[in-house]
Parts: structure tokens; sequence; C-alpha cells
């Protein structure tokens, strides 16, 4: 008994911060894009056009992430399809966007909220498109600091960790890549992986990090961990 609670005492954690990613970790990303492919292609757009100018709008050539609902109808547009009914196409998406929220999204917000501790949303993309994603989305309002980068989220993480303890943070994310980066640069910070479909679980287990396949599982393990 004694061993069992050093074990637990040692694994206890105060958060004092959740830095939580967006597109693929609290929203379904990938389902979200397949939606506007299906939309899109009741104008005739195949499969093949709409992945090609989704990759052109994307990201610009320095690889900054430029995607809107305009650019990728203007790429469209480009290869002689209606650019307006493209757009409205897009949009027509838009309109649902709570609907693509992961299971368990809003109660993990709910619960993460109640325990009084500064969230941050940390999200990559362009910036009027991504808040865009998360406004109509409702997950915006929960967070007391929003980031939208359009580059890399390393330059963010550095500014947070001035004024705050790497060891007090934890971190939720979905890319495993990503993820091994920026804990390589702030080794102290605490990660949990939400499960994504872009991924298969081999790569989390080779990943070494913590990971769930649910937004419940990840709420359970923080109510077990702090």
């Amino acid at each position: 008994n004694l061993l069992l609670f050093l074990y637990e005492l040692v694994n206890f954690v105060i958060y004092n911060m959740f830095i939580i990613d967006f597109d693929d970790t609290l929203f379904n990303t990938h389902d979200f894009k397949y939606e506007r492919l299906e939309a899109v292609k009741t104008l005739g757009v195949s499969e093949e056009a709409y992945w090609e100018t989704y990759k052109q709008a994307r990201n610009d050539e320095d690889g900054t992430f430029t995607y809107s609902d305009e650019l990728h109808a203007e790429k469209l547009g480009e290869k002689k399809f209606d650019k307006e009914k493209v757009l409205e196409a897009l949009q027509g998406v838009n309109n649902k966007m709570n609907s693509f929220l992961h299971d368990g999204a809003i109660e993990l917000l709910e619960f993460l909220k109640q325990k009084n501790k500064e969230m941050i949303l940390l999200s990559l993309g362009q910036k009027s498109f991504q808040e865009l994603k998360t406004r109509e989305s409702g997950v915006y309002d929960y967070f007391d600091r929003v980031f939208m980068v359009d580059d890399t989220k390393e330059h963010i993480l550095e500014k947070i960790f001035k004024d705050t303890k790497q060891d007090v943070a934890l971190f939720i994310n979905d890319k495993v890549e990503e993820t091994k980066e920026l804990h390589n640069a702030f080794p102290n910070m605490n990660v949990v992986l939400k499960v994504s479909d872009n991924f298969s679980v081999e790569e989390y287990k080779k990943g070494g990090f913590t990971f769930f396949k649910t937004l419940a599982e990840i709420k359970e393990y923080v109510q077990e961990k702090s």
C-alpha cells in the first residue's frame, strides 16, 4: 500500500495550464474535408481535382498555411469550375461546423474549465479560416488565450514558457511527429495524444507518448493524474 501511494504521488501532476490543438484533436478535420469533397462533387469536381487544388490552396511556396474557402474556390475556378458555386458549396458545409466536433469535445473543455487553470488553444492554419472553424464549432470561448499560427507552433510555446514552467502544462495534440519535435524543444512539457484517422495506432505506439482513442478517455486520464 505504501508503494502504491508513493507511485501515485510521483505520477500526480498539478496542471496549471492546458494547451490544446484544434484540428483532428477537438475537431474531426478528416471528415470535414471529405464532406466538402462530397459537396463540390455535385458540381462535377472530381476527387483528383479536389485534392490537387486543396494542396495548392493549403500552403504557399514557403510552406506557410494559406487555406481558405475563397482560395480553394479560386484554384478550382482556374480548372474551369464555377468559382462562385464552389465557394457556396464549401461554405454550406461550414454552416454545420459544430457537427464535426469529436464526441466528448465539449465535455472535456467544460471539465478542464472547471479546474480554473489557464486554457490555451494552439491551432495551426490560416488565421481567419481557423478562427471561423473554432468559433462556428463552439469551442473558441472556452479558452483564455487563442493562438492561430501559419508556420509552426514552436515559437508560441517559447512565448508561453517564458512565463510558465513546462512541467505544469499539459499539451493535448494528435500529430505524433509534430509532438516529438515540440517535446524535444520543451522536454518537461506533459503530453497526451488523441488518435486521429490520419495515422495508424502503430505510429502512436512507436511515438512513445500516452495516447487515447477518445476525448472521454483523455478526460478520465486528466482526472486521474490531477
